[in-house]
C-alpha cells in the first residue's frame, strides 16, 4: 500500500493548491462559472492526453456510473467553493474531515470492505476533531453545512471510485467524471460574468493542478482499500494551515 499513500498524499496537496485558487476567485466572480471552467480544463486535459498517447485509456461500459460520480464532481466543487467563500480554510477542511469515516462506513456496507480494529479508532479520532471543529461552544452558522455536505458527497465519490476503480483505468475514471460533471454545470454558466485575463489564467492553473489530483487519487483509490486512502484525507489540513 505504500504506493497508494504515495499517491493520495500528492493529490491532496494538488487540491489545496486547486482550492486556494477557488477560494480566491470566489471573492471576485460567481460560484457556476468557476464550477463550469474548472470542469472544462480536466476535460479538455485528459482528452488531449489520451488521444494523443492511449486512446483506448477512455473506453469505459459504466456510464452510469460515471454519472454519478460526476454528480458527486459537482456536488464536492459547488459545496467546498461555498465553504471557502463563507468559512477560514482551515476550519472548512477540519469539517470535511468526516469524509474518511463516512467514505468507510458505505465501503463497509457496499463493497464488504472490513476496516482493522485500529483503523476504525483512526477514524473515529478523526471525526472527534471534527466535532472539535464545529465549535459547539461557539454559535452555530448555516454556512457549517457547506463543509458537511462536501463531505458526504466527498465520501461517496470515494466509494464509487474504489468499485468502478476494479475495472476501470485512472484515465478513463477521471475523464467520464469530468465530462458528466461539465454538462450538469452547464447551468452555472447563466451567472455568468466576463473574467479578466488574470483570473483565467489562475482558474486555468487551479484546474490544471486539480485534474493531477484526480488522477492521483484515482491510481490510489485502485489499488489499496477505501480504509487505508481515505483518511489520508486529514493530511490536507496540514498543506490548508501553510
Amino acid at each position: 500500500y505504500v504506493v497508494a499513500v504515495a499517491l493520495m498524499l500528492g493529490a491532496m496537496l494538488c487540491f489545496t493548491a486547486m482550492d486556494t485558487t477557488l477560494k480566491y476567485l470566489a471573492a471576485l466572480h460567481p460560484i457556476g462559472p468557476l464550477v463550469f471552467g474548472r470542469n472544462l480544463v480536466q476535460v479538455m486535459v485528459l482528452a488531449g492526453v489520451a488521444r494523443a498517447f492511449a486512446p483506448q485509456a477512455l473506453r469505459t461500459k459504466r456510464l452510469g456510473l460515471h454519472l454519478a460520480r460526476g454528480i458527486c464532481l459537482v456536488a464536492t466543487t459547488v459545496f467546498m467553493t461555498l465553504s471557502l467563500h463563507h468559512l477560514p480554510m482551515a476550519q472548512t477542511y477540519a469539517l470535511t474531515f468526516s469524509a474518511p469515516l463516512l467514505a468507510t462506513l458505505l465501503a463497509f456496507f457496499a463493497l464488504g470492505e472490513h476496516p482493522r480494529p485500529l483503523q476504525w479508532v483512526c477514524l473515529v479520532a478523526g471525526f472527534g476533531g471534527v466535532l472539535i471543529a464545529l465549535d459547539p461552544a461557539g454559535a452555530l452558522s448555516l454556512a457549517l453545512l457547506f463543509p458537511l455536505a462536501m463531505a458526504s458527497a466527498n465520501a461517496t465519490f470515494y466509494v464509487l471510485t474504489r468499485f468502478g476503480g476494479r475495472t476501470e483505468g485512472a484515465i478513463a475514471l477521471v475523464f467520464w467524471a469530468g465530462l458528466w460533471a461539465l454538462i450538469l454545470s452547464v447551468l452555472g454558466l447563466l451567472g455568468y460574468a466576463p473574467m479578466p485575463l488574470s483570473s483565467w489564467l489562475i482558474l486555468g492553473a487551479g484546474s490544471l493542478v486539480g485534474t493531477g489530483g484526480q488522477l492521483l487519487m484515482a491510481a490510489a483509490f485502485r489499488r489499496a482499500p477505501t480504509a487505508v486512502v481515505s483518511p489520508l484525507l486529514y493530511t490536507q489540513i496540514v498543506w490548508a494551515m501553510l
